[in-house]
């Protein structure tokens, strides 16, 4: 009798009181030869898998193993086999944004409060000038550079967020300077702010470097990211918000390992699962016209000076807001292992449950299909 399961051809003889079953998929074929009795024990055998005992993990315990499993929702009879976090190093660019911050604002303190010699360095002599003149307005125009930068590298940070925060943190000293200036001016009568508070580059360097550094840690803590014996879980948990994603190995068709330089280094980096429903993928639509929509809109009853103003603020905001567009496999924190330790390793464990998906949906057709030729 013979049948075709999957990419298995199988036949079954009973010759003598002996069965004979041929299966081969085209590639390489098994003989084999046993008696009725040791059919019948190997069909029992397959027909309860719950008997063996399952492998054990040197990534999870038994004592914590109830605390993952409510933490990842896991369904009746999964298993935890590896759980892992995103690697220290894996935010590296957010706190270098914090050191960046921080270097600027110290910058400006030390203009503000030592002396240039005699000897000093034209360069030094211009950093001071130029600080010690005017430093509200430097200040702002080159934390704006550092934003624009930052846009244009298209790394972590490169993010509508924490764009906003440079975009906040170069204003803040302005703001505080447009008071005095409104009220040289006669446009307030008084100033708004208290007389007392002024921005200290000193303090507001330290302040928003630490506030930087606890988010990015708080952000990293935020994921987590575990293999089942059933499906791979992508997990965040951030202040009152919760996302999980769950696919099973079937739908995972490729694995891709993505480690940069830094990353190689320190021995960590990105495993991406692409699926059949897009998983993996990204693509990036910002670019310049991005930038250009958000200035003032030009009117037709506007003046020539109105419209030439206005278009020069469009234009300001499209080069400060341009950022490169481009199509490529998404890094995602939520869609992917991002950042972790050993990629290499990792990427070994989820090809390795995805072969035993697949082998053993394959086999439990096989017995399936031996089953109900044995019936007949």
């Amino acid at each position: 009798m013979a049948s075709i399961v999957g990419a298995y051809y199988t036949e079954i003889w009973g010759i003598g009181g002996k069965t004979f079953i041929w299966a081969y998929d085209g590639l390489r074929a098994k003989v084999s030869t046993m008696s009725d009795e040791e059919t019948t024990t190997e069909a029992a055998e397959e027909a309860s898998p719950a008997q063996e005992e399952p492998t054990p993990t040197a990534a999870v315990s038994p004592d914590n193993s109830r605390e993952l499993g409510q933490k990842f929702g896991l369904v009746s009879g999964e298993e935890i086999r590896h759980v892992v976090k995103p690697s220290i190093f894996a935010f590296w660019s957010m706190y270098m944004l914090g050191l960046i911050v921080l270097g600027v604002h110290m910058l400006f303190w030390w203009a503000g409060t030592f002396d240039t010699k005699e000897d000093s360095s034209v360069v030094v002599d211009l950093i001071h000038f130029a600080a010690d003149t005017a430093p509200t307005v430097t200040y702002t125009m080159l934390m704006l550079v550092v934003l624009w930068f930052n846009r244009m590298l298209n790394v972590g940070t490169s993010g509508k967020g924490f764009s906003f925060l440079l975009f906040l943190i170069a204003l803040i000293p302005s703001l505080i300077e447009l008071d005095d200036v409104l009220e040289s001016f006669g446009i307030t009568e008084k100033e708004i702010l208290p007389s007392w508070l002024e921005y200290d580059f000193f303090l507001g360097g330290i302040g928003w470097c630490a506030f930087i550094f606890v988010f990015t840690f708080w952000t990293q803590r935020s994921y987590s990211y575990a293999i089942t014996s059933q499906a791979v879980i992508l997990q965040q948990d951030f202040m009152m918000s919760r996302s999980r994603r769950r696919f099973l190995y079937s739908n995972v068709q490729e694995i891709n390992v993505r480690q940069g330089a830094i990353g190689k280094i320190f021995n960590f980096g990105s495993v991406i699962p692409m699926t059949s429903t897009g998983l993996g993928l990204e693509e990036s639509t910002t670019g310049i016209a991005a930038g250009a929509s958000i200035g003032p809109t030009v009117d037709k009853d506007d003046s020539a000076a109105e419209k030439t103003g206005k278009r020069l603020i469009k234009a300001f905001m499209a080069i400060l807001m341009f950022q490169r567009t481009k199509r490529t496999v998404s890094q995602n924190p939520k869609h992917c292992f991002f950042g972790v330790h050993d990629p290499w390793g990792l990427e070994t464990r989820i090809s390795e449950a995805t072969g035993e998906a697949s082998e053993s949906a394959l086999l439990t057709k096989i017995a399936d299909k031996l089953d109900q030729q044995a019936a007949q």
